[in-house]
């Protein structure tokens, strides 16, 4: 049986610094839908049936519970190649679906469909146990697997002081950056802060700037079990936990984003890499978010009515430390 020894030591694992930092990933999520006459989601089978061996290589496909076809390159030395792999990765998907009489769509929530008409088309006994706990809160919990889209960033972790920095910057910055990026008017958040708190921290439970991680095996310990298969490892329930940004052992996932058209994914991975991993826009960032830290319920709230105060200044902040580099 696991013990809570085990747990924290796990936790501590995952916020682990990279051993040779300098990656950035990402991968997108898109709404796949079959017009016949009306919109209608598409059959995944079908679709994955469509890719060829080379496209499974270089884009390493999946499906979301609700059939959201996802894209998860291998991460890369610099923003411009994964930006240039997952654009050219969305096009090479669309001309699959195209041909399969499937259209990809980039929208934080699928804009076409309800509840209701999105079966769970991967009912493993997680995804089914995670709708049978979501199920006791209410419906938003179904609404997230089967409806949701986003577009995740992954950020090496920095040692030290450095990566205490960035996990504060990666989790405050999320109202401000979701507010700035938003694709789904809002409605995204809104669905993932009734979700669940104790899973996802929408509310900053699992925050503490004086100790990250003792703060998040708290979180960790007191979020509800779900059944564990029997072949599931020790860290097993750490990956039914679902905050904003997440660590994951030598980096951090950036989870808060809605899915992105391609011409936008570019701006918002760079606004992402740069306030992590440039030093002075990381200071400046927190300079502006830690007055925030107590305040996150209500910063999501506002974040999910389309307003942050700090959006503004804080993609100054990352602009200007773009141009900083660039003139270097």
């Amino acid at each position: 049986m696991t013990t809570w020894t085990t747990l924290d030591r796990t936790v501590a694992r995952l916020f682990t610094p990279a051993r040779r930092p300098g990656l950035v990933g990402a991968e997108v999520e898109l709404i796949a839908v079959t017009d016949t006459p009306s919109p209608r989601p598409a059959d995944p089978g079908a679709l994955a049936a469509a890719f060829d061996p080379d496209f499974v290589t270089d884009a390493r496909p999946s499906f979301e519970p609700g059939g959201q076809l996802e894209l998860s390159p291998a991460p890369r030395p610099g923003v411009d190649e994964l930006v240039d792999d997952l654009q050219g990765l969305i096009g090479r998907a669309g001309g699959i679906a195209r041909a399969c009489g499937v259209r990809l769509e980039t929208a934080g929530v699928n804009p076409h469909h309800c509840l209701a008409d999105v079966p769970l088309r991967t009912p493993s006994g997680r995804y089914l146990a995670m709708q049978e706990r979501f199920d006791r809160i209410g419906p938003d919990g179904r609404r997230m697997m089967r409806l949701t889209a986003s577009l995740q960033v992954a950020v090496d972790l920095l040692p030290g002081v450095a990566g205490r920095e960035q996990w504060l910057v990666a989790t405050l910055a999320g109202p401000a950056l979701t507010v700035a990026f938003d694709n789904s008017g809002g409605e995204r958040t809104r669905i993932w802060r009734a979700v669940d708190p104790a899973r996802t921290g929408y509310d900053g439970r699992h925050l503490d700037p004086a100790d990250p991680v003792g703060a998040y095996a708290a979180f960790a310990a007191a979020a509800p079990r779900l059944p564990m298969p029997e072949t599931a490892a020790a860290g097993y329930h750490l990956t039914t936990l679902f905050p904003p940004v997440r660590p994951r052992g030598g980096y951090l996932e950036v989870r808060y984003l809605d899915a992105q058209p391609p011409h936008r994914i570019g701006a918002a991975v760079r606004a992402v890499h740069t306030l992590l991993c440039d030093p002075r826009a990381r200071r400046d960032a927190l300079d502006l978010l830690l007055p925030r830290t107590a305040d996150q319920d209500r910063a999501w709230g506002e974040a999910a009515a389309g307003h942050c105060p700090q959006a503004t200044e804080l993609l100054a902040i990352a602009d200007t430390a773009s141009t900083r580099g660039e003139a270097a």
